[in-house]
């Protein structure tokens, strides 16, 4: 299938297996495709109301849905299929999954994951000036990733990250403290010479069952004396070759080779599975009362040698070969995938800086 076809096959999956309905917002106009929902008065929002109450969750909920190219594709060519990624092996025979095969037929692949989690908390060290892929965090977050540098319209510099990790999952506060190296790594609120900035957006988790969200990220400005190296990435990768950021790559498709160095697996290389990936339940928060939240329009990755990140990795920026930025790491599975190292999921980057009305911030050279 070429593109159109794939997107409107994934479509056909959405309104037919899954019994959910085309959603027209704001926040999804520039997404690409149009995103789909278990609407109020339908009986997919009944059923997965129903799971809540009962403290589980609908089957469905558990099955995500994106694009991706056959593995025997030509290169260059457009041999696209949609492809269903399930959170549990169980869920193979289920009827949504039989329905979204007979409704795709042969251009379709099953690709079992595991639980997706946010990657959220190697000895990080103190680094000044800040680095790209370093531990970092909210005064009250264990750690992660500083994704790279951006600025905001009024020229103000700062980090940016996910939301888990700078603003605590909704919790932060402006101005909140944010520590580096973070909280698991050394980073204590009471000493200032672990301070490095203060929280200055976020774009608040959405945990409605029934809506979806597009990004987990947060800006939070440099404090005063601080500063950065925005230009380049891994300058503490044991024998390593730190390379250059260059412009967002907004082309991203499937098999494209990218890679990320993370607080925890450091760098890291991969490949695309799947773009445009919907329906994609997140846990987002841990321990006895566990919160989940549902994505859409999210790029899913796998490691080509093992996982391509870990919990502690998420907020770092994934580049293709090249070193043009496609997404911000969030969330992960610790099994499953294609190659046996689970699945990585990250924000479009261009959605994130949409989002919070940013620029990445790469200082002319010499600056």
């Amino acid at each position: 299938m070429k593109i159109d076809g794939a997107e409107n096959a994934k479509a056909e999956v959405f309104l037919k297996a899954f019994r959910y309905a085309e959603t027209i917002g704001a926040a999804a106009a520039d997404a690409n495709g149009p995103t789909f929902a278990p609407l109020p008065g339908t009986q997919a929002h009944d059923q997965i109301r129903r799971a809540r109450r009962e403290g589980t969750f609908d089957p469905k909920e558990k099955i995500a849905v994106g694009i991706l190219r056959k593995e025997s594709a030509r290169e260059g060519a457009s041999d696209l299929k949609v492809g269903l990624f399930l959170q549990h092996a169980k869920l193979r025979h289920h009827p949504v999954v039989e329905a979204a095969q007979r409704i795709a037929r042969d251009e379709i692949e099953v690709i079992v994951t595991g639980r997706v989690r946010r990657q959220g908390s190697a000895t990080p060290q103190p680094c000044r000036p800040l680095l790209i892929g370093e531990s970092v965090g909210h005064v009250r977050v264990s750690a992660g990733t500083i994704g790279c540098f951006a600025v905001d319209p009024g020229g103000n510099v700062g980090i940016l990250s996910n939301n888990h990790i700078l603003a605590a999952t909704n919790a932060g506060r402006i101005d909140d403290v944010i520590l580096q190296p973070g909280r698991a790594d050394g980073g204590r609120a009471h000493d200032t010479a672990h301070h490095v900035a203060k929280l200055k957006s976020f774009i608040p988790i959405d945990f409605d069952p029934v809506s979806f969200n597009l990004v987990d990220c947060a800006f939070a400005h440099l404090d005063p004396g601080r500063t950065c190296e925005a230009r380049r990435v891994g300058h503490t990768i044991p024998d390593g070759t730190p390379w250059e950021i260059g412009e967002i790559e907004d082309l991203v498709i499937e098999r494209m080779e990218v890679r990320k160095v993370g607080r925890t697996t450091r760098n890291r290389e991969g490949v695309v599975e799947a773009i445009a990936v919907d329906n994609v339940r997140v846990q987002m928060v841990s321990g006895p009362r566990p919160r989940f939240a549902m994505f859409n329009k999210q790029i899913a990755i796998s490691g080509m040698k093992g996982a391509f990140s870990k919990g502690g990795d998420s907020g770092a920026l994934i580049c293709t070969n090249e070193g043009r930025p496609i997404a911000l790491l969030f969330a992960g599975t610790d099994i499953g995938g294609p190659r046996g190292g689970g699945i990585t999921y990250g924000n479009p980057i261009r959605t994130v800086l949409d989002a919070l009305d940013l620029e990445i911030y790469i200082p002319a050279a010499g600056a």
